[in-house]
């Protein structure tokens, strides 16, 4: 009796990359994630007392009052949040959709990431504009400002790490679902925020390229690109051996249609360019080859979101695994289990229940 062979199409169906978050999305994660580690290190920056050029950046009057704008270029991050947020809002597309995530915090991490973006947003802009407007009522140079400081700093880590943790309640994507992301996304944070600082401070005149202050800065910032590189590696590894969807994802990163994106973008742009002209920049006191690296560090990343977001492959769902194991297509088939956590097949074709 013959036995009749596996569906045509899924003996032609390959993993296919998923679709519906792409470069918006992109923009918004490195927008916020940028932002809210610039605010990070702006902050340390404020509170070591670090001495800054007033002349750097100048005041200006305004219906008779002179705005102070010498701690804008360290202070400036939840700007940059508050630019990025939007972009979520835009590739939800419907406004009833974006609602009724932001109003369901105990099902929805759109819901908890609006509350903590929109925490830091107004506590950050509350800090900023404390040290913008000249009125003595806001008694700038009180210590009770540290608690909005504070809580401003918390939320910014808690933005940084959020940029991850939305990607990683995704559990249909294999390789979005790691705690290892949100760390690797809270690494490349801390190392783009560092370098907007640094290239803040240059550009205006605040700090020079001879100050100490400088000199730490692009130590810790090569510092995080090494963290980064790390953490970015057991990702790769933690992935390849999660399952077939995240051993597919990496291959199509390392050597599939991504490559580019990985290996010149990632490596190259976000890593390896940058660490090298910093020392070389610093060596031959070069501000040239400072700005050229930092310029890299942030394009990379941005390409860092954009790959994992391209490379993010759908788990397949039950039935599918249970026949490709029946027909021998599949070596190692992970738990068939409907109770395994994996998301209800149903839903996985909307882009708003993916959040």
């Amino acid at each position: 009796m013959d036995v009749a062979g596996p569906p045509p199409a899924l003996l032609k169906k390959t993993p296919q990359p998923q679709q519906e978050w792409g470069e918006i999305i992109a923009v918004y994660l490195y927008l916020a994630g940028m932002g809210a580690g610039s605010f990070i290190i702006g902050i340390l920056l404020h509170w070591s007392g670090v001495p800054l050029n007033p002349l750097g950046v100048p005041s200006f009057d305004l219906l008779g009052i002179r705005f102070h704008l010498k701690e804008v270029p360290i202070l400036w991050g939840p700007i940059m949040v508050s630019i990025g947020a939007p972009f979520l809002i835009l590739d939800l597309g419907i406004k009833w959709r974006f609602m009724y995530a932001c109003l369901n915090p105990r099902t929805s991490w759109v819901a908890r990431g609006f509350l903590i973006l929109s925490i830091f947003i107004v506590v950050g802009l509350l800090v900023l504009a404390k040290s913008i407007f000249p009125f003595t009522w806001l008694h700038p140079e009180s210590s009770l400002w540290f608690i909005p400081e504070m809580i401003a700093f918390v939320f910014a880590f808690a933005t940084a790490l959020y940029t991850g943790i939305l990607l990683k309640a995704t559990k249909s994507v294999p390789l979005w679902n790691t705690p290892l992301l949100p760390l690797l996304f809270l690494a490349s944070a801390l190392s783009t925020g560092s370098m907007s600082i640094i290239l803040s401070t240059l550009g205006t005149g605040l700090l020079s390229f001879h100050s100490e202050t400088i000199r730490v800065l692009l130590v810790v910032e090569q510092a995080f690109i090494l963290i980064e590189g790390f953490i970015l590696y057991l990702f790769l590894l933690k992935r390849y051996r999660s399952s077939e969807a995240g051993k597919a994802s990496v291959r199509l990163l390392i050597s599939g249609k991504l490559r580019y994106v990985f290996w010149q973008g990632i490596i190259v742009l976000g890593l390896l360019f940058p660490f090298a002209l910093e020392g070389i920049s610093t060596y031959f006191q070069s501000v040239t080859l400072l700005w050229v690296a930092g310029l890299s560090l942030l394009t990379g990343g941005f390409f860092l979101r954009l790959g994992l977001l391209r490379a993010g492959i759908k788990d397949q769902i039950p039935m599918q695994r249970l026949i490709e194991f029946q027909y021998g297509l599949v070596k190692h088939p992970k738990t068939l289990s409907t109770g395994s956590g994996r998301s209800n097949p149903q839903r996985e074709g909307s882009h708003a229940r993916m959040l």
